[in-house]
Protein backbone atom coordinates (compact mmCIF):
# COMPACT_ATOMS: atom_id res chain seq x y z
CA UNK A 1 0.00 0.00 0.00
CA UNK A 2 1.61 3.53 -0.79
CA UNK A 3 2.29 5.84 1.95
CA UNK A 4 1.05 9.03 2.21
CA UNK A 5 3.59 11.61 2.05
CA UNK A 6 3.40 13.64 5.39
CA UNK A 7 4.14 17.65 5.61
CA UNK A 8 1.90 20.92 5.91
CA UNK A 9 -0.63 20.87 3.25
CA UNK A 10 -0.22 23.47 0.48
CA UNK A 11 -2.04 26.74 0.58
CA UNK A 12 -5.63 26.76 -0.40
CA UNK A 13 -6.46 23.23 0.26
CA UNK A 14 -3.81 21.09 -1.56
CA UNK A 15 -5.12 21.41 -4.99
CA UNK A 16 -2.28 22.63 -7.47
CA UNK A 17 -3.39 26.24 -9.24
CA UNK A 18 -5.37 27.39 -6.44
CA UNK A 19 -5.20 30.04 -3.27
CA UNK A 20 -0.88 30.55 -3.06
CA UNK A 21 0.32 27.75 -5.45
CA UNK A 22 2.76 28.63 -7.47
CA UNK A 23 2.56 29.17 -11.63
CA UNK A 24 5.24 29.77 -13.64
CA UNK A 25 7.47 31.21 -10.89
CA UNK A 26 4.39 33.89 -9.93
CA UNK A 27 2.32 33.52 -6.74
CA UNK A 28 -1.29 34.35 -7.08
CA UNK A 29 -3.25 35.84 -4.56
CA UNK A 30 -6.16 34.18 -3.09
CA UNK A 31 -9.37 35.17 -3.49
CA UNK A 32 -10.24 37.12 0.20
CA UNK A 33 -7.13 39.09 -0.99
CA UNK A 34 -8.57 39.90 -4.20
CA UNK A 35 -11.74 41.38 -2.62
CA UNK A 36 -10.18 43.32 -0.47
CA UNK A 37 -7.64 45.14 -3.34
CA UNK A 38 -7.71 48.92 -3.05
CA UNK A 39 -9.44 50.26 -6.51
CA UNK A 40 -6.59 52.91 -6.56
CA UNK A 41 -3.79 50.70 -6.13
CA UNK A 42 -1.01 51.59 -8.90
CA UNK A 43 -0.61 49.59 -11.76
CA UNK A 44 2.29 49.46 -14.00
CA UNK A 45 1.83 51.34 -17.25
CA UNK A 46 0.60 48.77 -20.17
CA UNK A 47 2.26 49.58 -23.36
CA UNK A 48 0.28 50.88 -26.32
CA UNK A 49 -0.14 47.68 -28.39
CA UNK A 50 1.70 47.90 -31.72
CA UNK A 51 -1.14 46.25 -33.82
CA UNK A 52 -2.42 49.81 -33.47
CA UNK A 53 0.12 51.98 -34.84
CA UNK A 54 -1.15 52.00 -37.69
CA UNK A 55 -4.44 53.37 -36.76
CA UNK A 56 -3.55 56.12 -34.71
CA UNK A 57 -1.20 57.35 -37.91
CA UNK A 58 -3.98 57.38 -39.93
CA UNK A 59 -6.20 59.08 -37.29
CA UNK A 60 -3.55 61.70 -37.02
CA UNK A 61 -3.53 62.12 -40.88
CA UNK A 62 -6.99 62.72 -40.78
CA UNK A 63 -6.89 65.31 -38.22
CA UNK A 64 -4.25 67.16 -40.16
CA UNK A 65 -6.44 67.15 -43.64
CA UNK A 66 -9.26 68.33 -41.63
CA UNK A 67 -7.42 71.31 -40.14
CA UNK A 68 -6.04 71.80 -43.72
CA UNK A 69 -9.64 72.33 -44.80
CA UNK A 70 -11.13 74.51 -42.75
CA UNK A 71 -8.23 76.69 -43.45
CA UNK A 72 -8.48 76.55 -47.01
CA UNK A 73 -12.48 77.22 -46.56
CA UNK A 74 -12.14 80.14 -44.10
CA UNK A 75 -9.77 81.67 -46.65
CA UNK A 76 -11.87 80.99 -49.11
CA UNK A 77 -15.15 82.45 -47.68
CA UNK A 78 -13.39 85.39 -46.70
CA UNK A 79 -12.59 85.82 -50.28
CA UNK A 80 -16.23 85.56 -51.48
CA UNK A 81 -17.53 88.07 -48.96
CA UNK A 82 -15.03 90.99 -49.92
CA UNK A 83 -15.38 89.75 -54.00
CA UNK A 84 -19.04 89.83 -53.41
CA UNK A 85 -18.67 93.48 -51.78
CA UNK A 86 -16.31 94.27 -54.56
CA UNK A 87 -18.83 93.43 -56.95
CA UNK A 88 -21.48 94.69 -55.55
CA UNK A 89 -19.82 98.45 -55.36
CA UNK A 90 -18.37 98.64 -58.77
CA UNK A 91 -21.78 97.27 -60.60
CA UNK A 92 -23.77 99.91 -58.41
CA UNK A 93 -21.33 103.03 -58.58
CA UNK A 94 -21.00 102.59 -62.55
CA UNK A 95 -24.66 102.37 -63.27
CA UNK A 96 -25.47 105.27 -60.86
CA UNK A 97 -22.89 107.35 -61.59
CA UNK A 98 -22.35 106.74 -65.64
CA UNK A 99 -25.46 104.90 -66.95
CA UNK A 100 -24.02 101.76 -68.17
CA UNK A 101 -25.64 98.80 -67.70
CA UNK A 102 -22.65 96.35 -66.16
CA UNK A 103 -22.50 93.85 -65.58
CA UNK A 104 -24.18 93.22 -68.90
CA UNK A 105 -25.44 89.66 -68.71
CA UNK A 106 -28.74 91.08 -66.57
CA UNK A 107 -31.89 92.75 -67.79
CA UNK A 108 -31.00 96.91 -68.27
CA UNK A 109 -34.16 97.62 -66.69
CA UNK A 110 -33.14 96.62 -63.38
CA UNK A 111 -32.25 98.67 -60.59
CA UNK A 112 -28.14 99.72 -59.66
CA UNK A 113 -29.00 97.40 -56.33
CA UNK A 114 -30.62 94.78 -57.93
CA UNK A 115 -27.96 94.55 -61.21
CA UNK A 116 -24.99 94.63 -58.26
CA UNK A 117 -27.08 92.01 -55.67
CA UNK A 118 -26.96 89.68 -58.83
CA UNK A 119 -23.30 90.56 -59.88
CA UNK A 120 -21.92 89.98 -56.33
CA UNK A 121 -23.87 86.40 -55.86
CA UNK A 122 -22.18 85.36 -59.39
CA UNK A 123 -18.81 86.56 -58.13
CA UNK A 124 -19.55 84.60 -54.71
CA UNK A 125 -20.11 81.60 -56.04
CA UNK A 126 -16.98 81.83 -58.70
CA UNK A 127 -15.18 82.38 -55.69
CA UNK A 128 -16.68 79.08 -53.80
CA UNK A 129 -16.35 76.92 -56.73
CA UNK A 130 -12.53 77.89 -57.12
CA UNK A 131 -12.08 77.11 -53.32
CA UNK A 132 -13.37 73.99 -54.17
CA UNK A 133 -10.71 73.12 -56.99
CA UNK A 134 -8.11 73.87 -54.57
CA UNK A 135 -9.80 71.42 -51.91
CA UNK A 136 -10.05 68.62 -54.78
CA UNK A 137 -6.03 69.49 -56.31
CA UNK A 138 -4.49 69.84 -52.58
CA UNK A 139 -5.53 66.09 -52.32
CA UNK A 140 -5.24 64.87 -55.55
CA UNK A 141 -2.22 66.67 -57.39
CA UNK A 142 1.23 65.98 -57.52
CA UNK A 143 1.54 69.83 -57.54
CA UNK A 144 -1.67 71.15 -56.88
CA UNK A 145 -0.37 74.82 -57.01
CA UNK A 146 0.92 75.13 -60.47
CA UNK A 147 -2.84 72.80 -61.75
CA UNK A 148 -4.65 75.35 -59.69
CA UNK A 149 -3.03 78.55 -61.63
CA UNK A 150 -3.67 76.42 -64.98
CA UNK A 151 -6.54 75.60 -64.03
CA UNK A 152 -7.56 78.99 -62.43
CA UNK A 153 -5.80 81.06 -65.81
CA UNK A 154 -8.44 79.09 -67.95
CA UNK A 155 -11.05 80.35 -66.14
CA UNK A 156 -10.81 83.42 -66.20
CA UNK A 157 -10.48 83.64 -69.34
CA UNK A 158 -13.52 82.11 -69.97
CA UNK A 159 -15.34 84.69 -67.54
CA UNK A 160 -13.42 87.31 -69.60
CA UNK A 161 -14.67 86.30 -72.95
CA UNK A 162 -17.94 85.63 -71.19
CA UNK A 163 -19.69 89.03 -71.92
CA UNK A 164 -18.18 89.48 -75.21
CA UNK A 165 -20.09 86.67 -76.21
CA UNK A 166 -23.51 87.27 -74.99
CA UNK A 167 -23.22 90.55 -77.10
CA UNK A 168 -24.76 94.01 -76.27
CA UNK A 169 -23.62 97.66 -75.73
CA UNK A 170 -19.81 98.41 -76.51
CA UNK A 171 -19.50 100.24 -73.10
CA UNK A 172 -21.34 97.44 -70.99
CA UNK A 173 -19.38 94.38 -72.45
CA UNK A 174 -15.93 95.94 -72.30
CA UNK A 175 -16.43 97.08 -68.13
CA UNK A 176 -17.87 93.88 -67.52
CA UNK A 177 -15.05 92.15 -69.34
CA UNK A 178 -12.68 93.96 -67.47
CA UNK A 179 -14.02 93.92 -63.86
CA UNK A 180 -13.99 89.85 -64.59
CA UNK A 181 -10.66 89.71 -65.51
CA UNK A 182 -9.40 91.98 -62.45
CA UNK A 183 -11.86 90.08 -59.80
CA UNK A 184 -10.57 86.40 -61.67
CA UNK A 185 -7.01 87.37 -61.60
CA UNK A 186 -7.15 88.64 -57.84
CA UNK A 187 -8.91 85.64 -56.65
CA UNK A 188 -6.85 83.04 -58.44
CA UNK A 189 -4.14 84.69 -56.93
CA UNK A 190 -5.56 84.73 -53.25
CA UNK A 191 -6.39 80.68 -53.50
CA UNK A 192 -2.79 79.96 -54.98
CA UNK A 193 -0.96 81.67 -52.06
CA UNK A 194 -3.57 80.11 -49.24
CA UNK A 195 -2.82 76.70 -51.25
CA UNK A 196 0.97 77.35 -51.28
CA UNK A 197 0.83 78.34 -47.37
CA UNK A 198 -1.15 75.45 -46.57
CA UNK A 199 0.82 72.90 -48.79
CA UNK A 200 -0.39 69.18 -49.76
CA UNK A 201 -2.30 67.51 -47.53
CA UNK A 202 -0.24 64.52 -46.15
CA UNK A 203 -0.73 61.00 -47.63
CA UNK A 204 -1.17 58.26 -45.06
CA UNK A 205 1.86 55.43 -44.97
CA UNK A 206 1.48 52.45 -42.95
Amino acid sequence: MAETPSGPPAAGGGRPGRGGARRGGRTHPQAWQRSFRCRRAVRPADRPAARYADFVALHDSFEEADVAARKLWLIGLGSAVVTGILAFGSAYVIRTMSGVPVPSFVDRSLSPTAAGTAYAICSAAVTLQLTALVQILLATARRPVRAFLWSGGVLVLLITALPLLVGGPVQATAATALLDLCGGVAVVAVSAAAAAAIGPQPLFEP
